[in-house]
């Protein structure tokens, strides 16, 4: 069986593959809507990722959509992900940014305590040998 991508491996391809496209954007004479929305190719995200584009599409869609989007105090909901009549599919770069920036912290807090772990396992067996054998 194929591994399943993570959140993180599919918002990473998304960041670094559009970012360059994010900065692009020309206010004077715009490729499209708004700066903030960037159409994506669900097709090439999920080629990268290794998984079929059906896959990708739900997994913004349905899972990243449901779980990022909000609603403001003044009732303004914003998307993750939205389907444009004429640029298609586009992601919340900011938002896509902002969640990936997230995700490394955990992984990073996650390192942190697995490595705290780690070494007070490895304290205890230390201690646990000297108090045996001296």
């Amino acid at each position: 069986m194929d591994e399943i991508p993570t959140d993180l491996e599919i918002l990473e391809d998304i960041y670094f593959r559009y970012h360059d496209d994010f900065r692009k954007y020309a206010k004077k004479e715009p490729d499209r809507i708004a700066r903030i929305r960037v159409p994506i190719d669900v097709e090439v995200v999920a080629e990268a990722c290794g998984v079929e584009e059906d896959m990708i599409f739900g997994r913004i869609f349905y899972h990243f959509n449901k779980k990022y989007s909000y609603t403001d105090t003044d009732g303004e909901v914003t998307t993750f992900f939205i389907t444009e009549k004429f640029e298609g599919l586009s992601v919340n770069f900011p938002l896509v940014a902002s969640v990936l920036a997230d995700k490394y912290a955990e992984k990073k807090q996650r390192e942190s305590l697995l490595f705290i772990a780690g070494t007070a396992i490895a304290l205890s067996i230390i201690s646990l040998l000297v108090a045996i054998f001296v």
